[in-house]
């Protein structure tokens, strides 16, 4: 009998946390949410993401650098990171001002996602490959030109994303390690 108690516990438990995630999530906005604060110059709900040929010609049109999420449907941490990363008003503020925000998914392989790049069509997934990707989320950060910059792979919390974005917008990665650059935006340098 103790051995197949044992077996069943560690899924029992697993699915009871799942539906008490999916309780939590379900909860109406109005009963989580905080205090509206009376501010001069409201930041955007959410980042609206583009697709990946929508960003290229507005980074090209507004002279802006572009952040590729590369995420997934299935993706555990690519939902984390929009629920908690992606949804905070810093992030959002930042992105939406700053940068031309793409998300891209991995796992679509329809015709009617289907992109341009490099003068060839081809399907999400595909573009993926392209850019190398082997794990989600992976953020891809390119300029205005579409020139590649870097990739920023797995999943960042606020803290360690914002630093990052703004490296990135503001161009420091062309004079400055991204170390220097973390000491002078922390005063250590």
């Amino acid at each position: 009998m103790k051995f197949c108690f044992r077996w069943w516990v560690a899924p029992a438990v697993a699915l009871l946390l799942t539906f008490a995630a999916q309780a939590q999530d379900s909860k109406p906005a109005s009963a989580a949410a905080a205090p509206a604060q009376n501010t001069a110059q409201t930041a955007p709900a959410k980042i609206t993401w583009l697709t990946y040929d929508e960003g290229l010609a507005k980074a090209k049109s507004e002279n802006k650098p572009i952040i590729i999420d590369f995420t997934a449907s299935w993706c555990g941490w690519c939902k984390r990171m929009d629920k908690e990363t992606f949804s905070d008003p810093q992030v959002i503020k930042f992105i939406t001002e700053n940068m031309v925000p793409v998300k891209v998914w991995g796992d679509d392989t329809t015709t009617a996602g289907m992109v341009t790049h490099e003068g060839e069509r081809m399907t999400q997934r595909a573009l993926t490959q392209v850019y190398q990707v082997r794990g989600f989320p992976c953020f891809w950060f390119l300029d205005a030109a579409a020139g590649k910059i870097g990739p920023a792979p797995g999943y960042k919390p606020k803290d360690t994303f914002l630093p990052l974005v703004e490296y990135v917008a503001g161009n420091h990665y062309k004079t400055t390690s991204y170390e220097n650059f973390l000491k002078k935006r922390s005063g250590q340098g």
